[in-house]
């Protein structure tokens, strides 16, 4: 239908966690959104915990008709009996019907079992599904999304927490002529002091059954080395087979404890994925879609002082040797990246604005260069929320700060050039 379909963790009669629904968005161009009627309703089997969605074309499952075919949503449902996998389908893409025969994957006997991620997986002609399983994933296939075989785990190994997974995802992505990887996604919630919500990712083989990693499980690569990027998740079906991926940007340190009253918590800006060659080998790379180059207005060079009107702007830069980079506002709260003297990539938002709510939230996050030479670098910043992608994209980092006012200056110093668009 031209459309890429959203579905989220939505609770309707309260902005703190309560019973889980499944919300829904649809946009033509992932920037405008349009909201539609809640998807998926508790029922007697209980809340409708995270999952995925498909579309049928092929009507494998037998849900559609001749001149429709149906999106199948695939979900957890958690209750004190645990948590079970189970299908809903829609004709029109927007109202749901729940499978009679639900579950369709009982619990195997463990505590955190949710979270199906499921896709087509083209030269078996069947569907997978990789589920969260405590401190592991698993790994399912099914000709129908009805019936489901299990065919392997993937776990604890490199397990960084170590605890339990969320919100795995797995993909392929091309190395070069020809040549696939494959990407495993899994998020995990670890203790405050450890940085509470992080997702990191393995690269390695898939034959349809089993994830075999090729780098080592011993060194952790992260998704996003700031606080705020937990459960992202990548859209099936996308045009050009582009993996786009988009998270919910924030953390569960404080996710029920910041300074907003009708939200808790926002999507990021979604970014396209690739694999990278790198000195430590293959990484991850992100960028922003390229409709954000749709919304760019005023171009501003960077010089040492910018006045701004706009509360969303975007960095385009390069960075040699050490640098900073100060959004502040009239009250003096200010946020900054930049490079320090360790050559390591730097978000500080100690001083950025409300930050009383929670002890970890006043913080400076760090990330190592994966390259050497100048730093090319991109930065979002929207109302507050600052994403950035920097070293061709392997190095990410999504950071919320809640100033009293917008911030209208930006200040550099260092050796920085490049340009700043503002948003109208």
């Amino acid at each position: 239908d031209g459309l890429y379909h959203l579905f989220y963790q939505h609770h309707p009669f309260s902005t703190t966690w309560g019973p889980m629904h499944w919300g829904h968005s649809v946009s033509r161009d992932l920037i405008h959104w349009t909201h539609l009627p809640i998807a998926l309703e508790p029922d007697e089997l209980g809340f409708i915990f995270s999952g995925s969605a498909v579309y049928d074309k092929d009507n494998t499952s037998g849900f559609g008709r001749e001149d429709k075919k149906p999106i199948v949503a695939v979900f957890t449902h958690h209750s004190d009996r645990g948590e079970r996998q189970s299908i809903a389908w829609s004709l029109d893409h927007i109202c749901f019907t729940k499978y009679s025969h639900n579950p369709v994957i009982e619990n195997p006997g463990i505590r955190d079992f949710r979270d199906p991620k499921v896709f087509w997986y083209e030269e078996g002609k069947y569907w997978v599904m990789v589920v969260s399983a405590g401190d592991r994933v698993h790994f399912y296939k099914s000709k129908n999304l009805i019936d489901w075989q299990k065919t392997g785990e993937f776990g604890p190994e490199g397990n960084y927490a170590p605890g339990v997974w969320e919100c795995p995802d797995l993909f392929p992505l091309e190395v070069s002529g020809g040549e696939y990887k494959w990407a495993l996604v899994v998020s995990m919630g670890m203790p405050s002091y450890l940085g509470g919500s992080k997702t990191q990712y393995f690269i390695g083989n898939f034959d349809g059954e089993r994830f075999t990693p090729t780098n080592s499980t011993g060194r952790v690569e992260w998704i996003d080395y700031g606080p705020d990027c937990y459960a992202g998740n990548t859209f099936n079906n996308t045009p050009d087979n582009e993996r786009i991926f988009i998270a919910w940007n924030m953390n569960w340190t404080y996710a029920d404890k910041i300074p907003a009253s009708d939200y808790r918590g926002i999507m990021g800006f979604p970014r396209t994925l690739r694999l990278v060659d790198t000195p430590s080998g293959l990484k991850l790379a992100f960028d922003f879609i390229e409709s954000l180059n749709l919304l760019r207005k005023e171009k501003i060079e960077i010089k040492d002082r910018i006045d701004l009107s706009s509360d969303t702007f975007y960095f385009e830069g390069i960075g040699d040797g050490e640098f900073t980079v100060k959004l502040i506002n009239e009250r003096g709260e200010i946020l900054v990246f930049g490079i320090d003297n360790q050559n390591r990539f730097f978000v500080d938002r100690r001083r950025s604005g409300i930050s009383d709510f929670s002890e970890y939230f006043p913080d400076v996050y760090y990330a190592n260069r994966v390259f050497t030479g100048r730093c090319q670098f991109k930065a979002l910043w929207d109302v507050c929320s600052l994403e950035i992608l920097a070293d061709e994209g392997t190095i990410n980092m999504s950071v919320n700060a809640f100033p009293t006012e917008r911030y209208t200056r930006v200040i550099t110093s260092g050796n920085v050039d490049g340009y700043i668009y503002q948003f109208f």
